[in-house]
């Protein structure tokens, strides 16, 4: 902005006593760190006329506004000006790429390239070459490295194309997308990497990088300022990084929650665009998706919502390929991606450094045997290992065939092949297709809860112990266990008690949830525990079906259609669901006859 003034003081005449101009210029400042004005309007405003600069989405001085007779949007530096400088300047002609190219760069590097008397035309070509090179070090993957994300991605860069051509309307391309999921599987990465693969403008921020400007004023200012260097660079990627910091309105308590209320409320009319974001893609990163206050995942704000999870076995090798591509189609590389179960996109690139690393220690070009060497040896299942997970599957599949829950399709267990890409701790899937249920019942609940526990019971049953295959992960088994039993107690009042929380107090994930309302708690165990009796009861019941599906996976890690038929037979079938009967303090009223 400080450039404005004297630019005006050149185009408009020059004067020692600048009471005197036919013009007033200002540069409209923003307010001091306690919201108050630093200039007075009226200094300029005394001129009979006055030309006032003031940043896109910045706060313009009430005086100002008021006298305002006509508004402008300025395109800073079109082809004309490139034009006006070079003639100037004396810097020679321009091509139409030549000026389309300078308009996108720093404003120090076209300041650099019009020297008096020189050619502008050379300082270009070396300006292109440093740009071609900055864009060949960019660290970003392929888009399909990133699964649905990926795929998402470039669905926009499509989008973002046809808008260009003024053939889309902008109100028919998404605004905004949630990823979340744990940490390392590549969420900013991604982010970057839409951004070159769409030509669009990255921005990065978050929260707490806003709330280090200072006080609430500040992290406004320095969020709406974010929000307008986006539009002013539209079409731009604008990641938000850490987005469940700004929390759930229901869920505010303590001295800070009118506080962070405006800020919520805030970031919501930002996102929502009310002003104007066209161009503009928000991208938000979250490791804790359940703390977002729900009304910035509606239509129009963060629209998609997709889980970057760790990448399979094809994510991996595309993501060493792109790091390593002097190996690409190596069949090293690809037995290397499949023994790298678990990693993440961070830990890949990690390695590949590392590959990198001790090629330059003994100054010779990197080998794929230093990739070999570098993946950690496969360490397959011991026997016992083996059996408890034959067990445990074929336990699910078993009950639910009893209890209803759907059609068994297949039960597979992964050992020495490598199949349990999206979780390391995975070593087996019962794979169930469910048929849709307008009204679930509270036996239909109990059911589904106590066949989560199958695999459960069925170690307790044959081995003796449990292990840690039902717990320990986000989606394991005792986590959707209680999460049903949650929503049981808490939404349907299936529980000793016919209270139920509001829908956004029920986060299974939340301990606090439990220190809020104890009597659920007390109701959940007693669901869980007598649905893991009646899971017990049935492996106990069904034992010879359990242990000679056990078998079958053990000899053939993978049985469907007629073998797991045929497995499954003497089961009971057409039965109705199990009932399960817990103790109640409700009083009965008898039906009539």
């Amino acid at each position: 902005m400080e450039n404005f003034e004297p630019l005006a003081d050149f185009c408009f005449g020059t004067s020692k006593n600048r009471e005197t101009l036919d013009f007033g210029v200002c540069c409209n400042s923003p307010r001091n760190r306690k919201g108050k004005w630093e200039f007075q309007p009226q200094k300029y405003l005394s001129a009979p006329r006055t030309i006032v600069f003031v940043p896109k989405g910045a706060e313009l001085h009430p005086e100002f506004e008021t006298a305002a007779d006509w508004t402008v949007d300025l395109e800073v530096f079109d082809g004309r000006c490139v034009a006006s400088v070079c003639r100037f300047l004396g810097n020679g002609e321009l091509s139409n790429d030549d000026r389309e190219f300078l308009r996108h760069q720093d404003v120090g590097l076209i300041d650099s390239t019009f020297r008096r008397g020189r050619l502008a035309e050379r300082a270009i070509g070396r300006l292109r070459k440093l740009a071609s090179h900055a864009a060949n070090n960019k660290q970003i993957l392929p888009l399909s490295s990133f699964g649905a994300a990926g795929e998402w991605g470039q669905r926009l860069k499509r989008d973002l194309a046809l808008w260009r051509e003024g053939v889309l309307p902008w109100n028919q391309v998404d605004k905004g997308i949630l990823l979340y999921g744990p940490p390392g599987t590549g969420k900013t990465t991604f982010a970057k990497s839409l951004a070159v693969e769409c030509n669009a403008h990255f921005i990065a921020s978050s929260l707490g990088q806003w709330q280090s400007s200072g006080h609430m004023g500040d992290l406004l200012k320095a969020m709406y300022a974010t929000f307008a260097e986006a539009k002013a660079s539209a079409p731009a990627i604008l990641l938000v990084d850490e987005f469940d910091s700004f929390g759930h309105r229901a869920k505010l308590s303590g001295d800070n929650a009118q506080y962070m209320l405006e800020v919520i409320n805030a970031m919501l009319e930002a996102v929502d665009g009310a002003t104007g974001r066209e161009g503009v893609i928000i991208v938000a990163a979250s490791n804790l998706p359940e703390r977002i206050d729900p009304a910035f995942l509606r239509p129009g704000r963060l629209e998609r919502h997709i889980e970057l999870s760790k990448p399979d076995t094809a994510g991996r090798e595309a993501i060493l390929t792109h790091y390593l591509p002097e190996f690409s189609g190596n069949g090293v590389l690809k037995e290397t991606a499949r023994s790298l179960n678990g990693k993440t996109g961070a830990d890949l690139e990690y390695i590949a450094r590392q590959v990198r690393q001790r090629a330059r220690d003994e100054n010779r070009p990197p080998r794929i045997a230093d990739l070999a060497e570098l993946v950690p040896p496969f360490i397959p299942l011991k026997p016992d290992e083996l059996w408890r997970i034959c067990l445990h599957e074929a336990s699910h599949a078993v009950l639910a065939k009893v209890f209803d829950i759907g059609i068994i399709t297949s039960v597979e267990i992964y050992t020495d092949d490598h199949r349990a890409d999206q979780d390391d701790d995975i070593h087996g899937r019962t794979m169930i297709f469910a048929p849709h249920i307008t009204l679930h019942t509270e036996s239909s609940y109990c059911a589904e809860i106590a066949m989560k526990f199958g695999g459960l019971a069925a170690e307790e049953v044959f081995v003796g112990d449990r292990s840690t295959a039902s717990g320990g992960l986000e989606k394991g088994d005792l986590a959707e266990a209680t999460e049903l039993a949650v929503r049981m107690v808490g939404m349907f009042g299936m529980g000793n008690t016919l209270h139920v929380l509001p829908v956004r107090f029920l986060d299974a994930k939340d301990a606090a949830l439990f220190q809020k309302y104890p009597f659920i708690q007390q109701e959940i165990n007693g669901i869980l525990q007598s649905a893991f009796e009646e899971a017990r009861e049935t492996v106990i019941k069904h034992r010879d079906v359990v242990l000679s599906l056990a078998e079958a996976l053990r000899q053939k890690r993978h049985v469907s259609g007629h073998d797991l038929d045929a497995l499954l037979r003497p089961l009971p079938t057409g039965t109705p669901r199990a009932v399960f009967t817990r103790d109640r303090h409700l009083n009965k009223v008898p039906l009539a006859p």
